[in-house]
């Protein structure tokens, strides 16, 4: 007999809404910056709006929806191995939110939009675009983020499409639609599976105004300080 399943909700709307800007204004950050000349202002404001995405996708990680916080997907080494074994095995285990090795790629992910977001603020390209904070260090401080701002973007690059690749394996072996549930916040599970509790909505709101007022800050403020 088929087990019996039911639908229940797995994404909130903010981490949806999130996931899929971010997923857009680094495609759009990645083509304004190799395109150069008049559309790196726009690459700039772009990163603006990533960073303050991050920021507050790292505080929904804690105050955020059961299925949105690290401490319910960022799991021991005994869980990534078991998991692992289980790919490697064939073996297809469908979990509410992210699995044991999708939580760190998550994170991983996270902390790389994070470094080139951050390290933007400090480039120069000694032509004519400049990051807000790049006068309040030194000129080598300023090579240096420069450079680390041009590498991690290629590592943000490969970590993307190895998560591309990995949802498209997913629905290739096990027919695991893993772009669905991020798009409708729904998914099927069996009987076992239990409705995750959801934070109010404008809780997600606050935390992005306090993530864009930061950015703000850095942006405009501090920099004329």
């Amino acid at each position: 007999m088929k087990p019996a399943t039911l639908t229940i909700r797995v994404w909130d709307l903010p981490t949806r809404i999130f996931h899929w800007l971010v997923a857009v204004l680094v495609v759009f950050s990645f083509a304004t910056g190799k395109i150069g000349g008049s559309w790196l202002e726009w690459h700039m404001r772009s990163g603006y709006a990533i960073l303050t995405l991050v920021l507050f996708r790292l505080a929904w990680g804690i105050a955020g929806s059961e299925t949105s916080r690290f401490a319910s997907f960022l799991r021991g080494p005994a869980a990534f191995i078991r998991y692992a074994g289980d790919l490697a095995g064939k073996r297809h285990r469908a979990m509410v939110g992210h699995n044991p090795i999708g939580g760190w790629m998550v994170l991983f992910m996270l902390l790389l939009l994070l470094a080139q977001a951050s390290s933007g603020l400090f480039a120069d390209d000694e032509i004519a675009t400049q990051g807000p904070l790049a006068v309040k260090v030194s000129n080598a401080l300023v090579a240096k983020m420069t450079a680390f701002h041009y590498y991690n973007g290629w590592t943000l690059i490969g970590a993307v499409s190895l998560h591309v690749i990995a949802i498209a394996a997913y629905w290739m072996a096990w027919r695991d639609n893993r772009v669905a549930p991020m798009w409708t916040g729904r998914r099927e599970m069996d009987g076992t599976g239990a409705q995750p509790a959801v934070r109010a909505t404008w809780i997600a709101a606050a935390i992005l105004a306090l993530s864009g007022g930061l950015v703000y800050w850095l942006v405009v403020v501090y920099p004329k300080g």
